[in-house]
């Protein structure tokens, strides 16, 4: 599969074209006038390209490496707690993704950071917006204060990224009710999959598996097509391990103080 993405991106000049769509916005050119699917089409809020923007600012052609090594070592990382039987493959399954420079990796890599910190939770929410479904993890739960956490820093990403640039702001918004039927399925399919999605973070964390929000992740992606949105699933050897690190911790005893201080 990897050898087939590799041969088919140069091939069909299909090197990077998601990334392809993030460097034009860069280099000046951040238009919400071609339509999802369309080549070179930007989706993203104005606050995801403020991030990239002086990575954007390189020539192509030493912006894509950096980009491909950047999706790369998150993979890596991502992957770290599997043994290398394991590794290698998961890792070569996810090679489509690197080829055309999506950001499923890096949503990936926020899905498990978002897990400990909230606010990571507005980098899915800014770019696919219903990838973002996992920091419901926190209202099931009643973990209000991570809930704010994540919420507030949210709102402080959209405060100053709107102060900064009101105009492509109001285009994006405007972007997204005119495409809100942009997605390659129906409506119906697209509302069942985002409720599927709800319901597998709900029941992850009523049983604290936090693993269940990556593929809920993948259930709400707008783009369902293909392999590629599959590269969420990166995140579930990280969301295992903390699942079994947080299975641990509260099935640990209680320190002997603590046991002392106990009344019979």
């Amino acid at each position: 599969m990897a050898y087939v993405a590799i041969k088919a991106a140069f091939l069909d000049n299909a090197l990077g074209q998601d990334a392809h769509a993030y460097w034009l916005a860069g280099q000046g050119e951040l238009v919400y006038d071609r339509v999802p699917g369309q080549q070179d089409a930007y989706l993203y809020s104005p606050a995801f390209l403020t991030v990239i923007l002086p990575l954007a600012m390189l020539p192509w052609l030493l912006f894509l490496p950096m980009w491909i090594c950047l999706e790369a070592a998150v993979l890596l990382w991502l992957l770290k707690p599997l043994r290398t039987r394991w590794f290698v493959p998961v890792f070569l399954l996810c090679t489509p993704e690197l080829v055309v420079g999506n950001i499923y990796i890096l949503l990936a890599g926020a899905a498990v950071i978002g897990m400990q910190k909230p606010a990571a939770w507005s980098f899915p929410i800014l770019t696919k917006i219903t990838a973002g479904v996992g920091l419901l993890w926190f209202a099931v739960r009643g973990e209000w204060g991570r809930l704010l956490q994540g919420v507030g820093g949210l709102a402080i990403v959209v405060i100053v990224s709107y102060a900064l640039d009101p105009t492509q702001w109001h285009a994006w918004l405007q972007f997204l009710l005119e495409n809100r039927d942009g997605t390659p399925d129906s409506r119906t399919s697209f509302l069942l999959r985002c409720f599927l999605a709800v319901v597998l973070v709900v029941i992850g964390a009523r049983k604290q598996w936090p693993w269940l929000v990556a593929p809920a992740m993948v259930l709400a992606s707008p783009v369902l097509v293909g392999l590629i949105p599959l590269t969420i699933l990166a995140a579930i050897p990280r969301l295992g391990r903390l699942a079994a690190q947080n299975a641990v911790t509260s099935s640990s005893p209680l320190p002997d103080k603590a046991v002392l201080a106990r009344k019979p």
